[in-house]
């Protein structure tokens, strides 16, 4: 907004972009809307002090608002409901009592980035498809790529490298048809990335 304001150039998405893909519950909606696959998940507002899972652990804490992995660690994944409650009490005391948070089923398959340079549909490239290694990484730990491994070097997480990603052809070509729609019912504009995580069944789900 700032530098639109000033009119000074920049690259990427515009600022009405970047406050829809800051909201995760938002985007889930608009995938859902397209019929995109998402985690389950239970929206938790700021007033409520209790709540039903309407599914089975492990599940994923999450700030419902931000990006950079920002809220999410090791201590995200959990496995019963007393580290549920920890877990969201945790996020409420970092972040701010008055925010939602997002808690989504933990997804045990592979962890999917899809890349996209340029603007469809006229012009664009989208980069190899990846997924994280967590083979370098300690049993025990929970197999996820978040402020650890972006953030904090002395972390047994920034061992993780990304690798091409091993995808069937069909679920490679319908994961990238599914960005290039994401990218543009969003308005992003100039790159992004798609974050997906494969389910039990092998079915890419949008994070």
């Amino acid at each position: 907004v700032l530098l639109e304001t000033m009119g000074i150039h920049y690259t990427g998405s515009g600022p009405q972009c970047l406050a829809h893909c800051y909201d995760k519950s938002l985007v889930r909606g608009i995938a859902k809307e397209m019929e995109i696959q998402v985690p389950r998940a239970l929206f938790i507002k700021p007033e409520d002090t209790s709540f039903e899972l309407p599914f089975d652990f492990p599940v994923i804490v999450k700030p419902n608002f931000g990006d950079s992995s920002f809220g999410i660690t090791s201590k995200s994944v959990v496995s019963n409901s007393e580290e549920l409650v920890n877990a969201i009490s945790e996020i409420r005391e970092k972040f701010g009592y008055g925010k939602p948070v997002l808690v989504e089923e933990f997804l045990g398959g592979a962890d999917i980035s899809v890349g996209i340079v340029g603007n469809p549909p006229e012009s664009y490239r989208v980069l190899p498809v990846i997924e994280e290694d967590y083979s370098l990484l300690p049993e025990g730990l929970p197999r996820i790529c978040g402020y650890e491994a972006k953030w904090l070097p002395d972390s047994p997480y920034w061992k993780i490298k990304s690798r091409p990603a091993r995808l069937s052809d069909r679920v490679e070509k319908e994961l990238v048809e599914d960005c290039l729609k994401l990218f543009e019912r969003l308005g992003c504009r100039d790159y992004c990335r798609f974050d997906w995580r494969l389910d039990d069944l092998g079915i890419p789900r949008l994070l």
